[in-house]
C-alpha cells in the first residue's frame, strides 16, 4: 500500500470515527452555556485542566511510548502493553493517595472523588486506545471514539438537562464515556491477549520505553503550562467567571483543532515509515504544504467570522468571549505547525528537543501572563498563549532541520502570517471594514494554497464517483 494511500485511508477512518463525534461535542457548547453558569463552567474547566496537568506526571506518559513501540514491526507487543498497564495502575494508586491535596482549593473540594474517577477513566482510555492505534487497528480506534462521544452526549442530556446536576453531571458524563469506550476497545481489539505476568517482563523494554517517554513528561507539563497557566492566573486576578468566559473562547478555534488532531493522529503512523530516506523527505514536504494550506485557509475564515459564529454558539452571558477568539485561532495554527515538527522527533525517537522547545514556550507564557493579565484580563492571556506557541513552532522548525530537513516556503509563510495578524488586529478592535479585510484574507489564502484546494476537490470528486 502506497504512503499517500495509507495516510489517506487512516485519515478517512479517523475522520469517520472522530469528526462526527467531535462536531457533536462542539455543538454541545450552546447546551453548556445554557445549563451551566459562567462560574460552574469555570469550575468544571479548572477540574479537567488539573487532570491534564497530573496525567503526564503519574502515567509517566507511558501511553505515548506504548503507541510508538507498538508501531515497530519487530517489537514484542505483549511487553509493550503490559509495561504500560503496570505503570498506569501504579499511577492511579498514587493519585488516589494524594488527592486530598485538592482540599486546599475551595472551588474544587466538593468534587475530589469525581476528580479521581475522571483521572482513572482517562488514563486507561489513553493507554488502550494508543496501543490499538500502535497495532494499527484504526477501525476499532475510530469506533471507540464514536462510542465515547455518543455515551458522553447522552449522559450530558440526562445529567444536565433532566437532573440538573451541574458540574457533577458534566464530570460523570466524561467518566462514563471514557469507561464504556475503553472497555469496548479492550475486548474488540483483543487487548487482553497482550497482558503477561510481571515476572516475564524484560528490563530492556522498561528502559527503552521510559527513555522515550520521560523527556516527554516535562514537555507535556510545559504544554499544559502554555495551555492552562493563563486560566489559573486569570482566575487569581479576575475570578472564576472571567475564566469561564475565556474558556468558551477556545471553542471556535477548536473547530480547526478537531480537524488537525484527526490528521496528526493518522500522521503519527505514516511519519514513522522509512523515516530519514530521500523519498520520505519529499513525502514530508508535500504533506506539510497541504497541512499548512488547510490551517491557514481555515484560520482566515474563523478569524473573520468569529463574531457571527459566536452569536450561534454562545448564550448572551458568554457572547463577549468572541473578542479573544481571533487571537486564539492563530495560536492554534502555530500550535498545530509545531505538532507537525514534533513528529520528526518522535519518529527519530529523539524526544529531548520536544522538552526544551516546549519548556521555553511555557516559561515565556507564564512571564507574559503575569505581565499582561493584570492589565488586559483575558485578552492578555490570549496574546501570551499566541506568542508562546510561536516560540515553540519557530524553535522546532529551526532545530528539527539538524535531524531531518524537508523543503518549506519561508517567504510565503511570512506573508500569510502577516496577513492573518492584520486581520486579527482589525477584527479584535472592531473596525468597520474588518469584514471586507476578512473576505480578502480568505480569498488570498485560497489563492496561495490553490493547489492544495484543487487536490482536495479532485480527491473528493474521485471518492464521490466511487
Amino acid at each position: 500500500m502506497g504512503r499517500y494511500h495509507k495516510l489517506g485511508k487512516n485519515v478517512a477512518l479517523l475522520t469517520l470515527g472522530n469528526l462526527s463525534s467531535k462536531l457533536l461535542s462542539f455543538l454541545l457548547v450552546p447546551f453548556y452555556t445554557a445549563f451551566l453558569t459562567t462560574t460552574e463552567y469555570g469550575t468544571a474547566d479548572m477540574l479537567t485542566t488539573t487532570v491534564n496537568l497530573v496525567m503526564p506526571i503519574f502515567t509517566l506518559l507511558i501511553y505515548e511510548a506504548v503507541m510508538r513501540y507498538a508501531l515497530d514491526k519487530t517489537s514484542d507487543k505483549q511487553q509493550v502493553f503490559t509495561i504500560g498497564l503496570y505503570i498506569t495502575v501504579v499511577g492511579c494508586l498514587v493519585v488516589v493517595l494524594g488527592v486530598q491535596f485538592l482540599r486546599f482549593f475551595d472551588a474544587l473540594k466538593p468534587y475530589i472523588w469525581l476528580f479521581v474517577l475522571y483521572y482513572i477513566s482517562l488514563a486507561f482510555y489513553n493507554l488502550i486506545l494508543q496501543f490499538i492505534k500502535g497495532i494499527e487497528k484504526v477501525g476499532i480506534y475510530s469506533a471507540s471514539g464514536v462510542i465515547n462521544t455518543f455515551v458522553y452526549i447522552i449522559c450530558n442530556i440526562i445529567f444536565l438537562l433532566c437532573f440538573r446536576w451541574g458540574v457533577q453531571g458534566y464530570l460523570i458524563a466524561f467518566i462514563i464515556g471514557h469507561s464504556v469506550a475503553a472497555v469496548y476497545a479492550f475486548f474488540m481489539a483483543g487487548v487482553y491477549r497482550y497482558i503477561i505476568s510481571y515476572s516475564k517482563l524484560k528490563v530492556d523494554y522498561f528502559k527503552k520505553m521510559l527513555y522515550y517517554a520521560c523527556p516527554m513528561i516535562p514537555n507535556a507539563i510545559s504544554w499544559w503550562v502554555s495551555n492552562s497557566s493563563d486560566k489559573y492566573i486569570l482566575t487569581y486576578f479576575w475570578g472564576v467567571t472571567v475564566n469561564g468566559i475565556y474558556s468558551v473562547a477556545y471553542k471556535i478555534p477548536s473547530i480547526l483543532t478537531i480537524i488537525i488532531n484527526i490528521f496528526i493522529s493518522a500522521w503519527q503512523i505514516s511519519s514513522v515509515e522509512d523515516f530519514g530516506s530521500e523519498s520520505s523527505k519529499k513525502f514530508y514536504s508535500d504533506i506539510y504544504d497541504k497541512y499548512e494550506g488547510i490551517l491557514f485557509i481555515g484560520a482566515s475564515f474563523l478569524i473573520g467570522f468569529s463574531p457571527i459564529l459566536a452569536k450561534f454558539l454562545f448564550s448572551n452571558a458568554f457572547y463577549e468571549a468572541w473578542k479573544y477568539t481571533p487571537v486564539l485561532v492563530l495560536a492554534s495554527v502555530w500550535n498545530s505547525l509545531s505538532a507537525f515538527y514534533g513528529s520528526i522527533y518522535t519518529s527519530a525517537k529523539k524526544t529531548n528537543m520536544l522538552m526544551y522547545s516546549t519548556l521555553a514556550g511555557a516559561v515565556g507564557n507564564v512571564l507574559l501572563n503575569l505581565a499582561l493579565i493584570p492589565t488586559y484580563s483575558a485578552m492578555g492571556a490570549a496574546i501570551a498563549t499566541m506568542i508562546s506557541y510561536a516560540v515553540v513552532w519557530l524553535m522546532r522548525a529551526v532545530n528539527s532541520r539538524k535531524i531531518f530537513a524537508f523543503d518549506i516556503k519561508v517567504k510565503r509563510d511570512i506573508i500569510i502570517n502577516a496577513v492573518l495578524l492584520l486581520e486579527i488586529a482589525l477584527v479584535c478592535t472592531d473596525h468597520n471594514p474588518y469584514y471586507i479585510v476578512s473576505i480578502i484574507s480568505v480569498a488570498y489564502a485560497c489563492y496561495v494554497y490553490r493547489e492544495t484546494l484543487r487536490d482536495a476537490i479532485n480527491m473528493f470528486m474521485r471518492k464521490n464517483k466511487k
